[in-house]
Order: C-alpha cells, then structure tokens, then sequence
C-alpha cells in the first residue's frame, strides 16, 4: 500500500515527516552508527569500563555545575538548585567511578527504561502508520527494543551480560533502519505531491 492511502489521522504526521526528512536521516545514521558500536565491542569487561567512565562523566558534569554556580555567586545571582545539583552529581560521580559495578548497574537500568521507551514509541508510531508500508519495520524494530530490555533485565534465559550488549546494539541499528525507511517513504511521498 502506498503513502497516498494513509488514513486522515496519519496524514498529519507523513506530512511533518516530509517536510523535515534530513533529521530523521541523520538520527537514523546515528542510531545505527551507535548500534554497530555497541555490537562490536561488547563483552563483560566493556561493561565496567563503561561503568567508570560514567562515573568520570557525571563528576565533570558536577563540576561543570559548579563552576556555572560560583560563576553565578561572584555575579550576585546565587541559586541554591545548582550548588545542590553539582554537589549531588559530583558526588556520584566519585562513588561511581571507584565503584564501576554500580556504574553498569546505573547504566543498565538506563538502558532498559531507553529500551522500553523506544519499543513504546516505535509501536504507537508504526500502530499510527499502520496501512503505510513502513510501519511494519517499525513494529519489528519496536519488537526488538522490548526483547533487548527483556534481556538485559534478565527476564530472558540468556546471559544479560553476553547477550544484553549484543542485542541492544541490534535494537538500535533496528530502530535506525526503521527510521531511515520512514524517512525514504515521507521523502517519496513529498515528491510525489510537488506539481510538476
């Protein structure tokens, strides 16, 4: 079925799709880009180096709070909000950097709940698009974020570490492709709808 049956609900959407299709194709690259990364280098030990180097993140981004905070003392703003902010996410940082296993436990749950958000997203999406050809791809790749947070909580009989890397990363490059294809589908549908 072509774009140009849609039901009026989704008329809207291809036509705000259409009408910005180049950041859909760079969020569509960068996804798989992300994706092929995590595929290749996943394993045990790259979970707990990602671990630390959370840890050193969210101290930098602390500091960096601080350093806005005081920037703001010396200016005769102060705000309470930020010296708590960066005092909290320096301290984290700290105890996460010293502490990697909880890093990957922090990361992890991130992970999961980014998961289960995309799946929830990519399925109310491909239920919108449902008589466009696209939103099969959608479903597919909204199926494969669920079972990718179903492993990596351990909700499946595989090993979250061995398989939660591996199969996050295709979860990603899947949501990707899913986006490319809308982004390929509403660009057609865009020239097809310009007079000659």
């Amino acid at each position: 079925m072509t774009t140009l049956t849609l039901p009026h609900m989704s008329e809207g959407l291809m036509r705000s799709v259409s009408a910005r299709p180049r950041p859909l194709f760079l969020a569509a690259l960068a996804f798989i880009l992300m994706g092929a990364l995590i595929v290749g280098t996943s394993n045990t030990a790259y979970g707990l180096v990602l671990g630390g180097t959370s840890g050193w993140l969210l101290w930098f981004s602390g500091v960096s709070i601080l350093a806005i905070w005081l920037a703001l003392l010396l200016g005769g703003q102060p705000s309470r909000g930020l010296l708590i902010a960066g005092v909290v996410a320096a301290v984290s940082g700290v105890f996460l950097f010293y502490n990697p296993r909880a890093g990957v436990l922090a990361i992890t749950i991130l992970a999961i709940s980014s998961l289960v958000m995309d799946g929830g997203i990519q399925l109310a999406l491909a239920l919108r698009l449902r008589p466009a050809g696209v939103w099969r791809w959608l479903f597919a790749s909204a199926l494969a974020s669920v079972v990718a947070a179903a492993a990596l909580s351990g909700g499946t009989r595989l090993d979250p570490a061995a398989a939660g890397g591996a199969l996050t990363g295709v979860a990603l490059i899947s949501s990707g492709l899913a986006l490319l294809l809308l982004s390929r589908t509403a660009s057609r549908r865009s020239l097809e709808s310009e007079p000659d």
